[in-house]
């Protein structure tokens, strides 16, 4: 069951589809979170917060779009407030940007790898959408089963997709094309 189902269930009173609603969000926001901010405390920290707007406010907002957009949306102004707080203090924030070393030291990713990666998941992304919504949705935290009911798809198909984008974008790293 997918999260807009289990919020709807959830607002007709289902305590039990509340609790999964909130483990499923509670796990994506973390990992989700973590993909943002490097440090794992910092990343559970925000995603918890984030978790207890949701909490309070899920059953009173009205959404524009759907409840998991909503519910994205508090995470990422929970992130943006992190960041940006960590910045006016004049801490060094560790995030996507960074590569986190042993000892501490912290260096740049390549600007050119970089650039060659997002060209290369635009390509990836252009030659077959399916192989681009998998690898986005996977990125996103949904678990294979998850995506598998979301794009209606066979576990095994998705497995292979998957493999497939992975196969194309080192490609693409490699050469510059999609083969």
């Amino acid at each position: 069951m997918n999260i807009n189902d289990l919020h709807k269930e959830a607002l007709s009173g289902d305590k039990i589809a509340e609790d999964r609603l909130f483990q499923k969000l509670s796990e994506r926001f973390e990992q989700f979170a973590h993909h943002r901010i490097w440090e794992e405390e910092d990343a559970r920290d925000v995603a918890q917060e984030a978790m207890a707007i949701i909490a309070r406010e899920y059953k009173s907002v009205q959404f524009e779009t759907s409840f998991i957009a909503w519910a994205y949306k508090v995470l990422d102004n929970r992130l943006l407030g992190y960041i940006k707080k960590k910045r006016q203090r004049g801490d060094k924030v560790v995030t996507v940007d960074d590569i986190n070393l042993a000892g501490g030291a912290m260096i740049e990713i390549n600007i050119d790898l970089k650039k060659r990666l997002l060209d290369c998941l635009k390509k990836v992304g252009s030659a077959n959408r399916r192989h681009a919504r998998i690898v986005s949705l996977h990125y996103q935290g949904y678990n294979p089963d998850e995506i598998s009911d979301r794009l209606r798809i066979s576990k095994n198909a998705f497995y292979i997709t998957l493999s497939r984008a992975r196969k194309l974008l080192e490609i693409c790293l490699e050469t510059g094309k999609v083969a």
